[in-house]
């Protein structure tokens, strides 16, 4: 039993999450499901599957996933630390932070903003340089390899030549759409600020203070038995995903339920000044459509819309509470992280298979466990 809970409410969660975990793992083709709950200092771990198809070895707390674009909030709290520390302006026009000329980077007068780039309404396309045709229309389950053969070629100069091409089709910050361009981008912006390499900012501000000591862009010899084999909708293993240097900004980061739980107490904190500005409300985002509402203030209770921070986004399903999440998807991994500033409560949600039907479950699995975990009763 863990800390802080009684047994009944322990016992009621434990029967929750086996009945959860193990309605997944009845899916056909399910793999392996590991889930980390922390809730007002006391923690918890379940897992269930294998880490290995044909292995009877269970996953725990300390096995390694790829997270996919969760690695994108790591980025935000960097900014969030620039911003904090004067360095840069969210308002910011980011071609000051480019070097070369740009006249492409802004629409009808508009130019990208830095906070766009962190909400996901700059306008860059998904992949820079754009996608070759081969890529397009390759099968389902070649992308991943393929993908890493010729991204993984490319350099930073390929990144900006790249940038040159593009073309903005709309003024930035009126539509949200999923950019790994637009990642990219801002993890070279914060390069040039800081003057460090991205992975060395994650590690020293984030990774280190934290005792994340798992987490990692690649991950040594030392813990490769701890790394998880991801499976596709088919069923079929996928090759390790985002491992050039090239995608590590964007999606590239390995880590587990021990050190995502650590991540979200970092985020629970509301003492601390970083994360608070890393997950304010930039902008309202209609829920069925991608266009974006001037964010409103005071505590309106709206279904009809969600809210973006930086790479996080925000719900008020209650008047004064929020849940805040983010989710990550690579061709053999699914991840779900949420949390509940006024609970105390963070829920990561951890799968070694990527299809359509795991990304959709884990976040009802998280609401759930919310719902078990506040309930008044």
């Amino acid at each position: 039993m863990a800390a802080g809970q009684s047994p009944a409410k322990t016992s009621k969660l434990d029967s929750l999450v086996q009945t959860l975990g193990k309605g997944l793992m009845d899916q056909p083709q399910s793999v392996g499901l590991s889930i980390g709950i922390y809730h007002r200092g006391s923690k918890h771990f379940y897992n269930f599957g294998t880490v290995e198809k044909g292995k009877a070895q269970k996953p725990s707390e300390n096995t390694l996933y790829e997270i996919g674009s969760v690695t994108k909030t790591f980025a935000s709290l960097i900014l969030a630390k620039a911003v904090l520390e004067k360095k840069v302006k969210l308002e910011d026009d980011i071609r000051q932070y480019i070097a070369g000329e740009y006249p492409n980077l802004q629409f009808g007068g508009h130019p990208i903003q830095l906070v766009q780039l962190a909400n996901t309404t700059a306008g860059i396309p998904e992949w820079i340089p754009e996608e070759p045709e081969i890529l397009k229309k390759a099968h389902a389950d070649s992308v991943a390899l393929l993908r890493e053969k010729i991204y993984g070629k490319y350099t930073r100069e390929d990144f900006f030549k790249g940038l040159h091409e593009v073309k903005l089709d709309t003024i930035p910050g009126t539509k949200r759409r999923h950019s790994n361009g637009g990642a990219q981008l801002l993890t070279y912006i914060l390069e040039n600020v800081y003057q460090q390499p991205f992975e060395e900012l994650v590690e020293e501000y984030i990774l280190k203070p934290n005792k994340m000591d798992q987490s990692k862009f690649v991950v040594p010899a030392s813990l490769a038995a701890q790394m998880a084999r991801g499976y596709n909708e088919n069923g079929k293993m996928t090759p390790p995903g985002f491992t050039s240097p090239y995608f590590r900004g964007m999606a590239g980061l390995k880590s587990g339920t021990a050190d995502l739980l650590k991540y979200m107490q970092l985020m629970l904190d509301d003492q601390n000044a970083t994360t608070a500005r890393a997950i304010q409300r930039t902008v309202n985002v209609d829920i069925s459509t991608p266009k974006i509402w001037t964010a409103r203030p005071g505590e309106t209770i709206r279904s009809d819309f969600f809210s973006v921070g930086m790479n996080w986004f925000l719900y008020q399903y209650e008047k004064g509470k929020t849940q805040v999440w983010a989710d990550g998807g690579t061709s053999g991994f699914n991840s779900y992280l949420i949390f509940y500033p006024e609970s105390d409560l963070g829920i990561v949600v951890l799968a070694n298979k990527s299809d359509e039907k795991t990304f959709h479950a884990l976040p009802g699995i998280a609401n759930a466990i919310f719902r078990q975990l506040t309930d008044k009763k």
